[in-house]
């Protein structure tokens, strides 16, 4: 595998041409930007080595010019000046489209930066793929599709942290196009909110999800839960779509309303009544996306919560970055402290539920459980993953 490592400190080249001797590693050592990007540009490594003190140009407008040359190598960034500024760098790199495979302190390079090569080096290169783009829409294409009941539910399992037993699902609004073409919630609600059109996608969902409610029988749901984005909030018709939901699904399921963008709507007086008459109904609140911009400590006070929900960046990074790790443990103790049941989304692996049971989870949703998935897979799926439980109990 061949190497680049630009460094400005020439000490750092004989510990690093050793490990790399060890592991069959070819490596070129640059202490200059300007004999690095040449050489980047004339053949493109298997992996870039960054260090982020670099005198005048800094590991950042590297990462910048890697970006803007849209050169598609991993790096592992070096740092002398500890892990926060790692951990930003490593935040800057990934938001730039930049694979970074690991970021390891020069304090701990002896031991931190050797098993990231060895790990490298016994695997195929990773290439970063980018999404085709979705279709432009139109607020008039929208309100058709609409209207011709185009838009599905799409289910994602939500399981007890202890025993991923299944206790729910999340409902996520797919638009499927003439062509038969799934559009994800990102390509089409945004568009929705801006034209107006949200509360008739909304209720086109609801109206789906009860047709399909004898299908989700078999699987004995505690709770279904469902989006409303703040656009919806103060709109007098939107407590009639969450009765008739909670209605329609009355003897199968409970149902879980999840708010986003709390620091919006925490003082919104219509919010507060819209959320009480939820609880009335018999409805459960959920915080959704708690920890990220839009949520608000603020708003947990102010509306009848009975559920947070972690924002998935949290688990995501729980290991990368000692600063998310704490955040994410608080969080829970938040939630905890203030009588609510706790859902970290975004769980992909068996090492982060370990973690998220260590420190009290309570539900846990992401793909290690399953993807969204349409009505027929779902159904498909958790019925044959319920069916092996019970054979084994």
């Amino acid at each position: 595998m061949k190497l680049i490592c630009l460094d400005d400190d020439p000490r750092m080249e004989p510990a690093l041409r050793r490990f790399a001797r060890q592991l069959g590693h070819e490596v070129q050592f640059h202490t200059a930007s300007a004999t690095f990007k040449a050489q980047i540009k004339r053949q493109a490594p298997d992996l870039v080595l960054l260090d982020l003190s670099l005198g005048q140009e800094s590991g950042i407008d590297i990462i910048a010019w890697l970006a803007e040359a849209q050169v598609q190598v991993p790096i592992v960034l070096l740092s002398g000046q500890g892990d926060d500024l790692l951990d930003t760098a490593r935040r800057i790199a990934t938001a730039s489209g930049i694979l970074v495979l690991g970021a390891v302190s020069k304090g701990q390079l002896v031991r931190d930066l050797p098993p990231l090569l060895a790990e490298r080096s016994g695997s195929a290169q990773p290439r970063l793929i980018r999404p085709a783009a979705a279709p432009h829409l139109t607020s008039d294409e929208l309100d058709r599709y609409i209207r011709e009941g185009r838009i599905e539910p799409y289910f994602q399992p939500i399981v007890s942290a202890a025993d991923r037993q299944l206790r729910g699902a999340e409902v996520l609004a797919r638009l499927r196009l003439p062509s038969g073409q799934i559009l994800g919630a990102p390509a089409f609600i945004p568009l929705a909110e801006a034209a107006g059109l949200i509360l008739p996608l909304t209720a086109a969902l609801f109206t789906r999800i009860i047709t399909l409610a004898s299908q989700l029988e078999p699987l004995h749901l505690e709770f279904l839960a469902v989006n409303l984005s703040a656009a919806t909030l103060e709109q007098q018709p939107t407590i009639a779509l969450v009765r008739s939901l909670i209605e329609g699904l009355a003897g199968r399921c409970h149902v879980r309303v999840e708010l986003t963008e709390t620091a919006r709507i925490a003082d919104s007086q219509p919010v507060r009544e819209l959320a009480a008459q939820v609880s009335l109904l018999g409805a459960s609140l959920a915080v959704d996306d708690f920890g990220t911009g839009y949520s608000s400590i603020r708003a947990l006070t102010e509306l009848p919560f009975d559920t947070l929900k972690v924002d998935l960046s949290f688990v995501a990074e729980m290991f990368d970055s000692a600063k998310a790790m704490k955040m994410l443990i608080a969080i829970i103790a938040l939630g905890h402290g203030l009588g609510l049941k706790v859902v970290a989304e975004g769980v992909e692996t068996e090492a982060q539920r370990r973690v998220l049971i260590e420190h009290g989870a309570d539900l846990l949703q992401g793909y290690l459980f399953g993807r969204p998935m349409n009505i027929l897979e779902f159904v498909q799926t958790q019925g044959a993953a319920r069916g092996a439980a019970d054979q084994a109990a």
